[in-house]
């Protein structure tokens, strides 16, 4: 798909090993801004259906997504029971797709950021579909709209867009799902300023395992992109590791990885474009245990001698 891509246009997306998902284009100056932050300037954003997250991607890896491949894909499904049932309600909100518009509301409603739409959108106006998907966000034309305003709603939004930006940088990722609310889970202060949680040393190679599978299930074997909570507990196994690391005896040591394989899991993790949220912990790990993994590769390579 070439440069002829527009707002609105349905597509199916690629991401990593997952299944080609159904998306729309979606306009850019209705991102949240945690996605909008992550901009590329050779791509378009896409959202995807049946699912809370955003993509940035090159239109040339977009593939159009027709009336007609929906129904052949829904057909086929019909008699395929191992078909994953998350993807094909995916494709049946494609089918059941009206306009950018109903799209969008709703998006804005589910995500509880109508506060966007007065921002961005001009009043008593539909978002038509057909725009640049190149086309970023305007502060000129904000800024007119918001001095037209009382000097306290001008206010307000600020302070939540404020708050939404801190919840979504301790997220850090573009493709997670709806920003933190006030009811909703609160930021985790910073390993380095609270106490460490101590793992237990008798029980090194079990939590090694445990860890492995709840890493391996979360970010690697899937059918679909992790979702939020699956990110989020992501992002604290990888913190507990690295809480563990100075453990003295040893926690991770030549007999928990020898056994867990946990670095050659990290290495995934740290190759996975899709999962670059996670690269800088993955590989400041892999550096504490080199010594250990240079150790495991010099036994692999003798037992292969003999």
């Amino acid at each position: 798909m070439g440069s002829q891509l527009l707002t609105g246009d349905l597509v199916l997306c690629k991401v990593g090993s997952f299944a080609p998902w159904p998306a729309v284009v979606f306009p850019q100056r209705f991102l949240r801004k945690d996605v909008y932050r992550r901009r590329r300037p050779d791509c378009v954003a896409v959202c995807f259906f049946n699912d809370e997250t955003y993509y940035w991607d090159k239109p040339g890896r977009l593939r159009p997504l027709s009336q007609t491949l929906v129904d052949e894909f829904l057909e086929r499904a019909a008699t395929n029971t191992a078909e994953d049932p998350v993807l094909v309600e995916a494709y049946e909100e494609a089918r059941n797709f009206k306009s950018l518009h109903e799209f969008l509301m709703q998006r804005l409603e589910e995500e509880n950021r109508m506060q966007d739409w007065h921002e961005n959108a001009d009043k008593d106006t539909k978002v038509e579909a057909g725009e640049d998907p190149f086309e970023g966000r305007s502060t000129k034309s904000k800024t007119v709209r918001k001095s037209s305003e009382p000097e306290q709603a001008a206010i307000a939004p600020s302070s939540r867009s404020r708050s939404r930006v801190v919840a979504s940088s301790d997220s850090g990722s573009a493709t997670i799902g709806a920003p933190t609310t006030k009811s909703g889970p609160k930021s985790e202060p910073n390993v380095s300023n609270r106490r460490l949680a101590r793992l237990d040393h008798a029980k090194r190679i079990e939590i090694s395992l445990l860890l492995r599978r709840k890493l391996q299930t979360n970010l690697v074997q899937r059918n679909t992109p992790p979702g939020p909570d699956e990110l989020k507990e992501s992002r604290k196994l990888l913190a507990k590791i690295a809480e563990n690391m100075a453990s003295m005896p040893q926690f991770f040591d030549l007999d928990a990885l020898r056994q867990s394989k946990l670095h050659k899991l990290l290495k995934v993790i740290a190759n996975d474009e899709n999962l670059e949220e996670f690269h800088g912990q993955c590989t400041e790990i892999l550096e504490e245990w080199k010594d250990s993994i240079s150790q495991l590769r010099k036994e692999k390579l003798k037992s292969q001698e003999t």
